[in-house]
């Protein structure tokens, strides 16, 4: 199985100043859904497309507001804890090291809601209306990860040396460059936090954690640097629904839900180089004074990201009950119709054994909002009931993250389309998603069930062979994009990457004579594993000059994620 890359995620977003992040990814990592649901729903897999009666159901098919013949009130507090095993490799994708794992638990409010069942009176017909409101949770962005070793061949600081060669000095010392100019705020931000500084011809740039060669035509790390690059990731989507639904003849249930989903995305990564042996680090600064030496201790980089999102969408949904014990239903949900507000700020600063040349620096805060349309997504279930004993439910659910397409909030037929290149990307390295989801539920005594759930969820990114016979992501096309839209290469086929995301979840549930019940529920979800760039590959030499055969670092990520809730409800 071809594993899924993501490399040099904060150069990514940082790269284009005026427009925040706005690439593939993060239109996945909006767009995408984990139900959360009640703890019975979250117990069966949210397998529940057929099912309905409950609060948790009726965010995936809006039938299930009509199944009960009775009003509900349920709250579901919980606790979310991601769990990150982190491995590093100083020499590209190989030799990774012992992993470091981190854990980071948070609360959570998976479901909140309240339904509100009339009877007509009616004998056939439309026999009850159901109208509820609430709120479900849809994704967990909870994730934290810290990675560390020693490199001596390639350094973050160097490679931002790289990246700046050609650029005029006057203007990355120009604080006004973050406003006017096109030019990367990491870049800026590094050398304006003493990251790296010129050396003979203007252009022409060493950083920090570098020694220059004797003759000036190379530089290169002369020693051992204490890399860790932590990244962390706050926050949740959650969607208000407005639920209407109407029980016909016991038999047929429809609904309509009005879904307003908010998104509240907090990304920050650090990434740390600490001279092992300072003296190996030392640094001359000139002045008309003469020159000083003073030594490298350590340098940091920070990026942050911010998002808000904001959406609208619709959901139809019908379960058919043609016999007692089976039931048939299916839903279908419009494109989310999102505005995104982002910000986003860079920080670096450099330690040397000199204090008198510490410098930092501190970008603006950028700010950018932007329009998202999200795929469209049917779910088909079937479920059967062993009388009063039982039942197994069973769900497919399909999204087609093709369709994504970013737009500008303000934008009118005059001006060009910004996104031209990014919503090319969506709809060639976005396909079809697919997920899997199976429930059971047995009951021990009237009162006391027991239930079991699996998920299985693919991953709608995709790779191609191109005309050359190159292998291309998404990243890579984005960047050579107009190579192809004036088709000088073309894409030739497509490939899924197979990454798959599964869980397991155990409940059970007490269900009184009375008006009230609880469910309680525990869920293992297993990520795939991906690897992660701090920073990009560059030419780097060795002391003699020679160039080395060597990648930038890279850091295998291996995410668990368990949710455990618990539902208090009460019948009227």
């Amino acid at each position: 199985m071809k594993m899924k890359k993501i490399f040099a995620v904060a150069a990514l977003l940082a790269a284009t100043v005026g427009a925040g992040a706005q690439n593939m990814y993060d239109a996945i990592t909006y767009s995408q859904n984990h139900y959360f649901g009640t703890a019975r729903s979250m117990s069966m897999g949210n397998a529940v497309t057929a099912l309905g009666g409950d609060l948790g159901s009726i965010g995936i098919n809006p039938a299930g507001g009509a199944v009960a013949g009775y009003g509900q009130f349920a709250i579901t507090p919980g606790l979310s804890i991601s769990s990150v095993a982190s491995s590093y490799s100083a020499e590209g994708e190989r030799a990774y090291g012992a992993a470091n794992r981190l854990t980071d638990t948070r609360l959570s409010l998976p479901n909140l809601g309240l339904s509100m069942n009339y009877k007509t009176g009616r004998a056939r017909g439309v026999k009850a209306v159901t109208f509820s409101v609430l709120s479900s949770q849809t994704n967990s962005y909870n994730y934290a990860a810290d990675a560390f070793g020693v490199n001596s061949q390639t350094s973050k600081i160097a490679e931002f040396a790289d990246a700046a060669h050609d650029i005029a000095e006057r203007q990355l010392a120009d604080y006004s460059s973050f406003n006017n100019t096109d030019l990367p705020w990491d870049l800026l931000t590094a050398y304006q936090g003493g990251m790296f500084g010129p050396y003979g011809t203007d252009g022409v740039y060493a950083g920090v954690t570098e020694t220059i060669s004797d003759d000036g035509k190379y530089h290169y790390v002369p020693g051992g640097l204490a890399q860790t690059s932590s990244v962390t990731k706050q926050g949740s989507k959650n969607d208000l629904i407005l639920n209407l639904a109407f029980n016909v003849s016991d038999r047929v249930y429809l609904g309509l839900n009005v879904g307003l989903p908010t998104a509240r995305y907090r990304y920050s990564e650090s990434f740390y180089e600490a001279a092992v042996n300072p003296d190996l680090f030392p640094i001359e600064y000139e002045d008309v004074d003469g020159t000083y030496t003073t030594y490298f201790v350590r340098g940091t980089y920070n990026y942050k990201y911010n998002a808000d999102v904001d959406g609208i969408y619709a959901k139809l949904g019908v379960i058919v009950r043609p016999t007692d014990g089976l039931r048939i239903g299916a839903s279908f949900q419009t494109p989310t119709a999102y505005t995104i507000s982002e910000t986003w700020q860079n920080f670096a600063s450099t330690t040397f054994d000199d204090a008198y040349y510490d410098d930092n620096e501190t970008s603006p805060v950028g700010e950018y909002s932007y329009s998202l349309r999200s795929p469209y997504r049917a779910s088909f279930g079937l479920a059967y009931a062993f009388g009063k004993q039982g039942l197994i439910s069973v769900d497919y659910e399909l999204a087609d993250y093709s369709v994504m397409r970013f737009s500008d909030v303000h934008r009118d037929r005059t001006t060009t389309d910004e996104f031209v290149a990014q919503n090319m990307t969506n709809k060639n390295f976005a396909g079809l998603a697919h997920n899997l989801r199976v429930g059971a539920e047995w009951k021990l005594t009237p009162e006391f069930a027991l239930r079991a759930g699996y998920t299985l969820a693919t991953s709608p990114e995709r790779y191609w062979t191109n005309s050359e016979g190159q292998t291309i992501d998404a990243n890579a096309y984005n960047s050579d994009f107009y190579s192809y839209f004036n088709r000088v290469k073309s894409l030739v086929t497509p490939h899924y990457y197979g990454d798959r995301t599964q869980s397991v979840a155990l409940g059970f549930g007490y269900s009184s004579p009375g008006s009230f019940f609880m469910d309680a529920a525990v869920r293992c979800t297993k990520y795939p594993a991906s690897t992660f760039a701090p920073y990009y590959d560059y030419d780097s030499y060795d002391k003699s000059g020679a160039l080395l055969n060597v990648q930038a670092p890279r850091i295998l990520n291996e995410r668990t994620l368990w949710n455990v809730a618990l539902t208090l409800g009460w019948r009227f």
